[in-house]
């Protein structure tokens, strides 16, 4: 293979990558590239052939190159109308298919390609693309994939009444909601905020603000905001905040467990010694 035709199954394979998402990228390259390496040596045994010039052979071939993408996008779009994504886990799969093999979840009416057809001036769209590049609508399967992750983060929040019922359930924004389970009473609940690190941060703050508002308090030997105990039927619940950052800055980590703060719940400073005085002595 000459480096001409690696050139060429390299732009057509990056035209492939620009025309359709991860999903559908693994079912439509095996066929592509057969596109591609018929593509590549044609134009390949031209450049070996022809008797042009130098200067006019190379513009024969940028012209070349530059059809060469949109063609491999448009070849990608048309095979991805045989195709259908799962909303839930996002895998390819053929288009007569009811439900997905991988996650069971039940699959979309339309194919890959038909959810990138614009309903409001039905230009037809590369698979990728999330808005429409002739008129700015929102496509069908942009409008898909939000529902999907709205109805995960649904999900997820149904499994904080099971898991985390002791603790007020998150209401503060993000999404990508995910609760993780360490230990029979440890857990933690992390939200996505698409790196916007301000949101993140007041998005702590509100929810600190909410835990205290539902009877949550800092408490020991050594108070901290960062740490708010509360205890229910004499279970200890305990919100820690002082680490929810140290994995993204724009995805924090709150930690829920059944641990009291140093120095017990109920941890009370005691009173200063007083300096007893000549006086003190003869109270007695």
């Amino acid at each position: 293979m000459g480096f001409l035709e690696r050139a060429i199954k390299r732009g057509i394979s990056e035209g492939i990558g620009k025309a359709v998402g991860d999903a559908v990228k693994k079912a439509v390259e095996p066929t592509a590239t057969q596109f591609a390496n018929k593509a590549a040596q044609h134009i390949d045994n031209a450049a070996q052939n022809t008797n042009q010039t130098v200067r006019s052979a190379s513009s024969e071939f940028e012209s070349a190159f530059s059809n060469l993408e949109r063609a491999a996008q448009d070849y990608a779009t048309k095979m991805s109308e045989n195709i259908k994504i799962c909303p839930a886990c996002e895998k390819a799969t053929d288009a007569e298919k009811t439900f997905c093999p991988l996650c069971g979840s039940r699959l979309p009416d339309t194919t890959a390609a038909q959810s990138a057809v614009c309903t409001e001036c039905g230009k037809q769209n590369s698979i990728s693309t999330k808005f429409c590049s002739g008129c700015g609508a929102k496509l069908p399967c942009t409008v898909a994939a939000e529902e999907a992750a709205r109805k995960r983060d649904e999900d997820v929040l149904v499994q904080w009444d099971e898991k985390l019922s002791l603790y007020p359930k998150w209401n503060c924004g993000g999404n990508n909601y995910n609760i993780e389970q360490y230990d029979t009473y440890v857990f933690s609940f992390s939200a996505d905020f698409s790196g916007n690190d301000f949101a993140a941060k007041q998005a702590v703050e509100q929810y600190r603000k909410f835990l205290v508002a539902n009877g949550f308090h800092q408490a020991g030997q050594y108070p901290s905001i960062e740490h708010l105990y509360k205890k229910t039927d004499g279970v200890c619940c305990h919100v820690d905040t002082e680490h929810c950052f140290e994995g993204d800055s724009d995805c924090p980590t709150i930690g829920f467990d059944r641990s009291e703060p140093y120095g017990g719940y109920d941890y009370v400073k005691p009173e200063p010694k007083k300096n007893l005085g000549l006086k003190d002595l003869f109270k007695f």
